[in-house]
């Protein structure tokens, strides 16, 4: 053996010997660190906190975006002999009086989809339109009375073609279920720092390319990849936020960060105000959502996650700076091992649990499937009258910063709810307001003043966001630490159905001739769900009951 193959070898021993050896962060408490020794909710953690917070209002205006920008404006067939050959204007027909004889009149109003045959294309007076007869449009002509230019108004998304603008909807809801699923675990593997910018470049591109389709097809391709990254950028910065706090602080931290994205989007409807064409709507949260690439050279990267991944030496870096930050004396070795998880106990009979083996427990396999049911109604009814903004009598604008801005005291019920009366009772109550609010909105006679019915849907809506709120920390409660995570992700993507669903729900109005179809459903749903989460609470106490004199009784003989 030569003496470089000797000290090889050599080499190669020591640094097997060095990752034997326990580094002081193996093992880190984290919570128990941040409790007693760097603080839980510091200088460091405010700031950051803060900063991670702000995308959560680019989220918004993504997310609740198509409220305007797919907006479908009243609109009539375009008369060629009627109308100006130059710069046709959608209320020409009745302001010229020519409504008359080239459109069909129907219960609420002009005929938005067909027009009187055209038998001479002589002169626009009566006696050039059969009113016998009718044809579908071959070009349509819109009011721009609320938005100039919508995606609608560039792709004619009406009449034979309207069935599109709500599957652009639930074409961007699935990109948000494929995107909960595939930045989750990316964000596990490589870290939710790159997650993030990834997610910002997919955000800021997906939205920038979208203004230039020229086709449908196109444009529900980029929605399909932007949601992808909207969710995942959410995600990221929720976590990234919430794992450098303390664990007295993560129900407050994970509150607030939703009060940011109510702020985009009443953003959103300022922009929207303002802008009124889609395009330039887009751009204005699409163009700046590019700033936070700037984050790359401050955020910090997840110190749990570095720790989880044994990259020590960054890790302690990134304790030293929060210490540093929050004003207390710099970590030593011996902080970190004062501060380590205890050593786990060997349990002989553990059985690794998964999907397969809940499900063969009844009593669980019901309770995840009533939280299944739970979450669905919830996002169907948050989104369903999140997207209704636009068909309330009234200005749209107006209608729908009233039903954003009942999200604060939904969102700050549901954590005094959840602080001072428990996540069940909260979440039972919650849904119960939105069911009857819904209820009550469907049943409202036609002769009531308009203003009633948006009554009742803000607070159809301060439910249902009362309810998005508690339904995480509620759905953590039920289920054994084995499987918590798996039923907590679960059922987030089971929530996707309903927000996949709700622009079908909005149509039902329209599709079978009864307007309080829609919130008949949504009534429903809540109301059903209150009920089965009333009956599982129930039945859980009572489990917890009978569990717990059985263990008394065990120890007493």
């Amino acid at each position: 053996m030569t003496d470089n193959e000797g000290r090889r070898l050599l080499e190669n021993e020591d640094q097997r010997l060095l990752e034997d050896v326990e580094h002081p962060l193996e093992n880190l408490d984290m919570d128990l660190l941040l409790e007693n020794r760097l603080g839980e909710f510091g200088r460091y953690q405010r700031t950051i906190y803060f900063l991670v917070c702000l995308p959560a209002a680019l989220t918004a205006a993504i997310t609740m975006g198509s409220v305007f920008n797919e907006l479908v404006p009243p609109h009539r067939c375009q008369v060629p002999v009627c109308d100006s050959g130059v710069i046709p204007h959608y209320a020409d027909a009745n302001l010229l009086g020519y409504a008359n004889f080239t459109l069909p009149q129907t219960k609420d109003g002009w005929d938005e989809c067909n027009m009187y045959q055209e038998i001479s294309n002589k002169s626009c007076s009566s006696g050039s339109f059969s009113t016998n007869l009718t044809q579908p449009c071959s070009r349509f002509l819109y009011a721009k009375d609320t938005m100039e230019s919508t995606v609608v108004t560039d792709f004619n998304l009406v009449c034979t073609q309207s069935w599109k603008a709500p599957l652009s909807n639930s074409i961007f809801f699935s990109g948000v279920l494929v995107g909960a699923l595939v930045y989750g675990e990316l964000g596990d593997i490589f870290g939710r720092k790159n997650v993030f910018m990834l997610c910002i470049l997919q955000c800021s591109l997906g939205g920038i390319l979208s203004i230039f389709s020229t086709d449908f097809t196109t444009f529900s391709t980029l929605q399909f990849f932007t949601a992808m990254g909207q969710v995942g950028l959410f995600q990221c910065s929720f976590v990234l936020g919430i794992e450098l706090v303390g664990r007295n602080k993560r129900v407050f931290c994970g509150i607030i960060i939703e009060f940011f994205f109510v702020f985009g989007e009443l953003i959103l409807a300022l922009a929207a105000w303002i802008l009124r064409d889609w395009k330039k709507i887009v751009l204005s949260y699409s163009v700046p959502g590019l700033l936070f690439f700037s984050y790359y050279f401050f955020l910090p990267r997840s110190i749990r996650w570095l720790i989880s991944k044994r990259r020590f030496k960054e890790a302690e870096l990134e304790l030293q700076r929060i210490a540093k930050w929050n004003g207390v004396e710099p970590l030593k070795s011996e902080n970190f091992i004062k501060f380590r998880k205890p050593e786990p106990q060997e349990e002989v009979n553990e059985e690794h649990e998964g999907l397969l083996s809940l499900l063969r427990r009844p009593k669980l396999t019901g309770r995840l499937l009533t939280i299944f049911f739970c979450w669905t109604v919830t996002t169907l009814v948050y989104y369903g009258l999140s997207f209704s903004a636009a068909s309330l009598a009234g200005d749209a604008y107006l209608d729908f910063t009233l039903l954003a801005l009942a999200e604060f005291p939904g969102y700050t019920l549901s954590y005094l709810g959840m602080q001072y009366w428990g996540r069940k009772y909260t979440l039972s109550c919650s849904l119960l307001v939105a069911g009857v609010s819904c209820l009550a909105s469907s049943i409202l006679p036609a002769s009531w003043p308009p203003y009633i019915q948006t009554i009742f849907f803000l607070l159809g809506k301060l439910g249902a966001t009362a309810s998005f709120g508690t339904a995480y920390l509620y759905t953590s409660e039920l289920f054994p630490t084995p499987v918590r995570n798996l039923c907590v992700g679960l059922s987030s993507m089971t929530g996707r159905i309903g927000a996949i669903t709700s622009p079908y729900i909005l149509d039902l109005g329209e599709m079978t001739g009864v307007s309080w179809a829609p919130m008949g459903v949504f009534a429903a749903g809540a109301i059903t769900s209150k009920l089965l989460v009333g009956c599982l609470f129930y039945f859980y106490q009572k489990l917890r009951v009978k569990s717990c004199r059985v263990h008394w009784l065990k120890r007493k003989n």
